[in-house]
């Protein structure tokens, strides 16, 4: 039997993984007051499938809800769902998505002439700050160290993170510059949600010379129709590098989109090609991560080059070039999941199929389970 199931597994894994050829065709963008065009799924896209993995993946990590699920292909919209309470017009928090939104603005700069690169370094913009003896090595942090989480200031997991409360200074920028390195530039990475991104906003709000949700919505957000954008900012008006920001899934998409296509957006080129073409690809530090998104291919080695932006609770937006898909979800950790016995459900038998067979068939992480939250 357990042949059977094997061979029938393996089957359905080829069939899914064998999906069409991109072919050209012309492409949509949609202004603010329109989407995506509604399209046929892909042939390799099972609904039931993705809910019962997500029943029981989404339990075992505390993500058993999604709120939302939109899947784009080739510039049709070939599904969207909103579990109860939500809808298209509802904006979702993103967490650390935000930190793969300022990445695309540090693009839009560049492309804007307001930087001229990501070799720049970081100190040449906080000529107000005094780098005492013993961090030398500070006046060596480019742009690109901080996009790629390996400046050497301390990270989310770094107990020095602790000593210090830059969100409270009168410039929080400068304060999370001036916060000391626990290694030099280049040598670690390490996540940060403080320092190393409010450090990149502050020297982007320096750059660019105005509020940076003002020129994101000028530069990026308009041109790309995203009129739901919100950016909470710290008691000194500077807005969060690593967390804070909140906008609705078709915006998300929205954003998605202007990755899959380069930067450019209808023939206008927001986000320099070169800068998205290097989004991908990891950082020296860290196989898994680039320019603060995440690779897409732990489980789906199919989608070699799909990338995300990700947040907390199962939040991302998902970009496989390879299939011009899109793909965008929103979560909320449930009441199910916090008080279960997680051990309960942990089986490297059950794990093994659902990584290795189930989640190779699906283009994402799970669909609303609406059904379930009805019952709660």
């Amino acid at each position: 039997m357990k042949k059977i199931i094997a061979c029938i597994m393996s089957v359905l894994c080829l069939a899914a993984l064998a999906a069409p050829a991109v072919q050209a065709q012309e492409r949509v963008f949609p202004a603010a007051q329109e989407f995506f065009p509604k399209g046929k799924a892909m042939p390799w896209y099972y609904v039931p499938l993705t809910e019962i993995f997500f029943v029981y993946w989404g339990t075992m990590t505390g993500n058993v809800f999604s709120d939302s699920v939109l899947v784009l292909h080739k510039g049709e919209l070939i599904y969207e769902r909103y579990a109860r309470g939500w809808d298209k017009d509802t904006t979702h928090q993103m967490y650390s998505v935000t930190k793969s939104v300022l990445s695309a603005l540090v693009g839009v700069a560049i492309q804007d002439e307001k930087l001229t690169g990501v070799d720049q370094k970081v100190y040449t913009f906080f000529d107000d700050v005094e780098i005492p003896p013993g961090q030398e090595s500070k006046y060596d942090i480019t742009i690109e160290h901080l996009l790629n989480q390996s400046s050497g200031l301390p990270g989310d997991s770094d107990k020095e993170t602790d000593q210090y409360t830059w969100w409270e200074a009168e410039d929080t920028g400068k304060a999370a510059f001036e916060i000391p390195q626990y290694c030099a530039p280049g040598e670690r990475h390490s996540y940060s949600s403080g320092p190393g991104m409010q450090t990149l906003a502050g020297l982007l709000r320096r750059a660019v010379g105005e509020d940076l949700l003002t020129y994101a919505r000028r530069k990026l957000f308009t041109p790309l129709g995203m009129t739901s954008v919100e950016w909470d900012a710290a008691p000194d008006g500077l807005r969060y590098g690593g967390f804070g920001m909140s906008m609705t899934p078709r915006d998300m998409m929205r954003l998605g989109y202007l990755y899959l296509h380069n930067g450019n957006w209808d023939g206008q080129q927001i986000i320099p090609a070169w800068y998205v073409a290097a989004t991908p690809p990891p950082s020296p530090l860290n196989k898994d991560y680039g320019y603060a998104f995440w690779y897409f291919t732990r489980n789906l080695p199919k989608y070699n080059s799909g990338y995300s932006a990700s947040g907390s609770f199962g939040q991302f937006i998902c970009v496989l070039p390879d299939q011009d898909v899109v793909m965008v979800r929103t979560g909320s950790p449930g009441p199910i999941a916090s008080g279960m016995n997680r051990a309960a459900y942990r089986s490297s038998a059950m794990e093994y199929v659902f990584l290795h067979w189930i989640l190779p068939l699906l283009p994402f992480r799970g669909v609303p389970l609406d059904y379930l939250r009805g019952l709660l």
